[in-house]
């Protein structure tokens, strides 16, 4: 009797002590789970590493502490590359596909009707022809046809005449070296404004409470201070630049070219020839500045209509634009002294790179048979 209470009392004692992290519980024999953590896949060079050091009569022991991997790791590896010839993981099964092949044709027709369409928009649609999908479907089936939904570029409109003028405008001139295109001085207007050069939109710190904190706001103004500005460029530099005060007609236009474009053909050419663009602007195009330039002996350059991506004082007005903003002018004698300070410090081998481009440019009209390009 004494012997079954000494039992009891042990039994008892056992249990009431913490449990050790044994493989298997004493009480009951219960197996106890080990969570492992998941494994990174091991890389195909990896693997054939392995099958290399193998074929050279390594030992699996061997082969995997060189490795840094498990004996049976190496083994596995080695007993799948005799059984299939190579490394690569197979493939798996998975899911099976929503949508057939068929369907697929059906949603690249639906988008390709309305490039603006959303996702949401598609999707009605493509179950209208009969598909059950839902929203991250239409986004992944239109991922793999190589789509994204992007922000549209601003281009001017072309029309079928644009085209083909610009076209011919290309071809005429795609035999043009780049000192061909260092004859020629790039001229135009452009409209600077008051916190313009801001395209990329600004990012503020701040948690969602403080969003319309006056730290955190990006202020605009309803009609922002501007200048107008003419400048000109070629292959060796910047030339003048200058402020106009007063609407651009055919006459305020030729006191400019007298007072500023002829200063600037002579500093960067001297007495050599050279080639004068403006853009179709009526002003430009006027008798009576035809009249002046012809009485200079400045030979004009014809010019496609709609083509700002064909000048590339564009991209000069773009980096001035970038360079006024980060002064931040608060009045117009401040953005007019900004802009002629920036206007002075934009270097010479930024304006050649970008008659450098030239050839580029034509290549690319003319690819796009005339449409818009990159440029």
């Amino acid at each position: 009797m004494d012997t079954c209470l000494r039992l009891d009392l042990l039994v008892s004692l056992q249990l009431k002590t913490p449990a050790v992290m044994t493989p298997w519980r004493a009480a009951g024999r219960i197996r106890v789970a080990r969570t492992m953590a998941p494994t990174r896949e091991m890389s195909l060079e990896t693997k054939e590493r392995i099958v290399k050091l193998l074929e050279e009569g390594n030992s699996s022991r061997m082969v995997a502490k060189d490795v840094g991997c498990s004996q049976s790791a190496v083994s596995k590896i080695w007993t799948k590359y005799k059984q299939h010839g190579m490394v690569v993981k197979a493939k798996r099964t998975g899911r099976p596909r929503k949508t057939s092949k068929r369907q697929d044709k059906q949603l690249k027709a639906i988008c390709l009707e309305n490039r603006k369409s959303t996702t949401k928009q598609m999707k009605h649609k493509w179950e209208e022809a009969g598909a059950n999908v839902c929203d991250q479907t239409v986004r992944n089936r239109l991922k793999e046809m190589g789509f994204q939904y992007r922000k549209a570029k601003r281009k001017p409109s072309l029309t079928p005449k644009h085209k083909r003028t610009r076209l011919q405008w290309a071809k005429e001139r795609q035999s043009w070296t780049v000192d061909d295109w260092m004859k020629v001085i790039f001229s135009d207007e452009s409209r600077i404004c008051i916190g313009q050069g801001d395209d990329a939109g600004t990012f503020v710190w701040c948690r969602s409470s403080e969003i319309y904190e006056e730290a955190c706001l990006k202020k605009t103004t309803q009609f922002p201070q501007f200048l107008m500005i003419w400048g000109c460029m070629s292959g060796k530099g910047t030339g003048e630049m200058t402020v106009v005060n007063s609407s651009i007609n055919a006459k305020v236009y030729i006191d400019i070219l007298d007072s500023f474009l002829i200063p600037s053909i002579e500093q960067m050419f001297g007495d050599n020839e050279i080639i004068f663009q403006d853009d179709n602007a009526s002003c430009h195009r006027a008798k009576t500045v035809k009249a002046f330039l012809g009485e200079r002996h400045i030979q004009s350059m014809s010019w496609p209509a709609n083509s700002p991506d064909l000048n590339p004082i564009e991209n000069l007005w773009w980096k001035l634009k970038k360079m006024v903003h980060k002064k931040a002018p608060t009045c117009k004698a401040d953005l007019a002294t900004a802009i002629k300070e920036s206007w002075h410090q934009i270097d010479a081998e930024y304006c050649l790179s970008l008659i450098k481009s030239m050839p580029q440019r034509l290549k690319a009209v003319i690819k796009a048979k005339g449409g818009a390009t990159k440029y």
